[in-house]
């Protein structure tokens, strides 16, 4: 029985990719089928990736798959979720790594709680060695519903690759990326929070986010606020539309303007104004 399955999206991550695989390689979830979807990229990073895991000959299962076309990464995580057999699903980009234990204690966590989430924490990276901690919110192991949803939905940061998902929680509500290339991660993860029943946490595991100068958050782009807001649209259409927007109406009003409005007036700033005022 595959217990996670791990969805790797990969474009142009030549660079970084065998970090990532040997922390792959290193988890000690064995009941780990790991999905690579291929995104079309410029470099020869499905070609290492293959020559890597070549030799592999361990109980994790790895998956070869991808898009038709370039799509960025929420479509080819989208791919992976159709492709995953998992009982849950985890996400990891090809750029950052994973504690030894992330996957195994994170299932252990969810198993034993019966979640339909688990999360751990995440480590910023920077390139001078400098690291960052962050947590969210500590919630109780167990039920996920009414004031403590509302209170996590109020507090929590959006790192949804600390999260493993149940798959039957995403297939059933048909919880996927939005194709807006802004904050669409939080849109897939405030679904899947409101969504959820039952959620657990372990503070301990850490999701590594290295911080590159290429990295595709940090490109210029005029249009990512316009973006942003449209993910947040979606988020609010399919709470109306699964009948959670009333019952957790304030929160997220709180979270469309905290998340959405606010970061999408400083997208607009460093996108676009800055832009003019260095080429004016």
């Amino acid at each position: 029985m595959v217990k996670v399955s791990l969805i790797i999206p990969v474009y142009n991550a030549r660079a970084h990719l065998a970090e990532c695989l040997d922390s792959v390689l290193a988890q000690t979830l064995d009941e780990l089928e790991v999905i690579l979807v291929d995104d079309h990229g410029s470099d020869d990073s499905m070609a290492f990736a293959r020559e890597r895991l070549a030799a592999y000959e361990g109980p994790k299962h790895f998956v070869f798959c991808q898009t038709t076309v370039n799509s960025g990464p929420g479509a080819a995580r989208n791919l992976g979720i159709e492709t995953a057999s998992g009982t849950y699903v985890g996400f990891l980009d090809s750029d950052d790594t994973l504690d030894a234990d992330f996957c195994a204690a994170l299932f252990e966590a969810a198993v034993k709680a019966d979640a339909d989430l688990a999360f751990g924490s995440i480590v910023f990276e920077h390139p001078d060695g400098k690291t960052v901690l962050k947590k969210n919110p500590a919630v109780e192991n167990g039920a996920f519903t009414g004031k403590a949803k509302r209170r996590y939905l109020c507090r929590f940061t959006s790192f949804f690759t600390t999260y493993l998902y149940r798959r039957k929680l995403l297939c059933d509500n048909q919880i996927r990326f939005p194709d807006t290339h802004s904050a669409e991660d939080s849109c897939f993860l405030i679904c899947s929070l409101l969504s959820a029943s039952r959620i657990a946490s372990v503070e301990a595991v850490r999701y590594h986010y290295h911080i590159y100068g290429g990295s595709t958050s940090q490109r210029r782009d005029p249009d990512r606020w316009k973006n942003r807001l449209a993910s947040f649209r979606k988020m609010a259409a399919y709470a109306r539309e699964k009948g959670l927007y009333h019952p957790y109406r304030h929160a997220i009003r709180l979270m469309i303007l905290k998340k959405g409005w606010l970061l999408a007036a400083k997208d607009y700033l460093v996108n676009n104004v800055s832009k003019h005022k260095n080429h004016g």
